[in-house]
């Protein structure tokens, strides 16, 4: 059904800001209505947006007043009605509870049995050793998450996904510790969120070389059909190693120290002699900045070009976490000729910002407030974009690029960084549409996270919801893309498609479609950040 209401489909908290986008030429009024029709609240949606992103004029409406918990749906005066939505305290824990068990379901390494995983249950899957490309040597490297809808496992977004789950863990730490996965027993100390990020840095300790520097990934030479994972039969090879993956398990290493000291003291010291030589080993790799995949592997190649933000994310981290003066002089020298910023496996400059921000160790004052700078000046242009978009989105019309949910969701960081910084609330306002956004206020009306909503994502491309039929809970889809990168897409969609709604519910539509667990974890961060 063609949709003119659009709101958040799972709800908000009750002091939220709440905002219904209408799809209209004119103002409209609407009411809020209870789920048995009562209406509870009259407003008028009158501020215009000519949204050329989305290709069409919309109308926005506040109804922030609304704080009774309940269940509600918007009626606009040309009888279009919204989805329906929750107003309530717990309102998103399903949404974060689903999002986190989609790495345990996206084990490697492990039988998954049907009492936890349902009909995405699987035996161990590529359990034999690893061919080493362009050596005569073989290395076991079994575990961790698969990173997508297909198979490998990949250092550089592993580093990220872990890191992304720390922050929400540090910053939610009560809505984290009521993660179980059912059908699993947690019977150690360590909570059942930090224990599965264990599982994705325990095979990445693996990936590690003697010398200290990181294998880039673990795949097979090319994608396998939709099968599930244990038929992936094909040999595994590891691909070289790369600057990028030594500098981003060094920086995850020693940011999970901290996590993992108060449960296992030895564990915590074997992260920290790994990440200080990932750190030795990659101040000594002249290599070039990004990876190419060998001209035999075919698989996602994650090709960075450029490896600084890396090692400023290394050297920002391994401060904080030990104190030495060699990482404080390497991260402000690098500091000191650019200030960098990103939460994506591209740019991960950001997370080397908040680690020298809030290390306990001595700063250049110099640099600190370059970097407060920094981060306030991007905040300030996404927080314009926001406002000035008819859906509350960060987004502007030329960034609905492949994984634009992603950058939604790392916009959303960034002005909540600025909020951490500032105390100022419109930050946070504008951080929460990124979440509102990706969870059904946009211009498909969808929920981009499967089976969470009423109208969400139903065929991601993804191996095992593929073979199945049935869109496994709990995954970002990567949202609209213009590249229109793949058949699906080009066939479906006409020329000169507003970007904002370049999306196919499709599975074979990977560049509008597929998910992955660093879409997942900049999700949970976002929602840890800003519930």
């Amino acid at each position: 059904m063609y949709k003119n209401v659009f709101v958040d489909q799972i709800g908000y908290l009750p002091e939220m800001k709440k905002y219904v986008t209408i799809r209209s030429e004119s103002p409209v009024s609407f009411e809020v209505r209870r789920s048995d029709g009562s209406a509870v609240y009259h407003g008028f949606a009158d501020r215009c947006v000519k949204n050329t992103a989305a290709g069409e004029t919309d109308y926005i409406g506040d109804f922030s007043g609304i704080q009774e918990p309940g269940r509600y749906y918007i009626l606009a005066e040309n009888h279009s009605e919204s989805d329906t939505f929750i107003i309530c305290e717990d309102a998103f824990d399903d949404v974060f509870h689903k999002g986190m068990r989609f790495f345990y379901l996206q084990r490697c390494g492990c039988d998954l049995p049907s009492k936890a995983a349902g009909i995405y249950a699987h035996r161990a899957c590529h359990t034999g050793t690893a061919a080493i490309y362009g050596e005569n040597g073989r290395r076991e490297v079994s575990g961790g998450w698969h990173d997508a809808g297909d198979y490998g496992r990949y250092v550089g977004p592993g580093a990220m996904a872990v890191a992304q789950l720390l922050y929400a863990y540090e910053r939610k730490q009560s809505l984290c510790d009521r993660y179980d996965c059912p059908g699993t027993e947690n019977t150690s100390a360590l909570p059942a969120f930090l224990g599965e990020i264990r599982y994705e840095l325990d095979w990445m300790l693996k990936m590690q070389r003697e010398d200290g520097a990181l294998y880039h990934k673990a795949t097979c030479r090319g994608f396998c059909g939709f099968v599930m994972p244990e038929e992936e039969q094909e040999e595994l090879v590891l691909s070289p190693v790369s600057v990028t993956a030594t500098g981003d398990f060094a920086a995850a290493c020693a940011m999970a120290v901290r996590f993992y000291a108060p449960y296992d003291a030895a564990y915590a010291d074997t992260l920290t002699d790994a990440a200080r030589r990932a750190y030795a080993a990659m101040k000594t790799m002249e290599l070039p900045g990004g990876f190419r995949n060998p001209p035999e592997i075919s698989t996602g190649e994650y090709g960075d070009p450029d490896d600084t933000d890396e090692r400023y994310w290394a050297a920002a981290e391994l401060y904080k976490a030990f104190g030495d003066e060699e990482y404080r002089l390497d991260f402000e020298k690098l500091a000191a000729g650019k200030i960098y910023q990103g939460y994506g496996w591209v740019e991960m400059g950001s997370y080397g910002n908040l680690a020298y921000l809030s290390t306990d160790h001595p700063v250049n004052e110099e640099i600190k407030s370059a970097i407060i700078s920094a981060m306030l000046e991007r905040a300030d242009a996404l927080l314009k974009t926001v406002n000035a978009d008819g859906y509350g989105t960060a987004l502007t019309e030329k960034e609905y690029i492949w994984g634009s949910n992603l950058s939604v969701a790392n916009n959303g960081l960034h002005l909540y960084d600025a909020w951490a910084l500032t105390g100022r609330h419109e930050y946070l306002d504008a951080a929460a549409e990124q979440l509102h956004y990706l969870l059904g206020r946009n211009p498909m009306g969808l929920s981009y996270v499967t089976g969470c909503g009423t109208d969400a994502i139903k065929h991601p491309h993804h191996r095992p919801s593929g073979f199945q039929g049935k869109a496994m809970p709990g995954m970002l889809s990567g949202g609209p893309c213009d590249w229109m990168a793949d058949a699906a897409a080009k066939g479906v969609l006409a020329p000169g498609t507003a970007p904002a709604k370049c999306l196919v519910d499709m599975t074979d539509s990977y560049s509008t479609n597929e998910v992955t667990i660093y879409w997942n974890s900049a999700l949970l961060q976002l929602m840890a950040s800003v519930l």
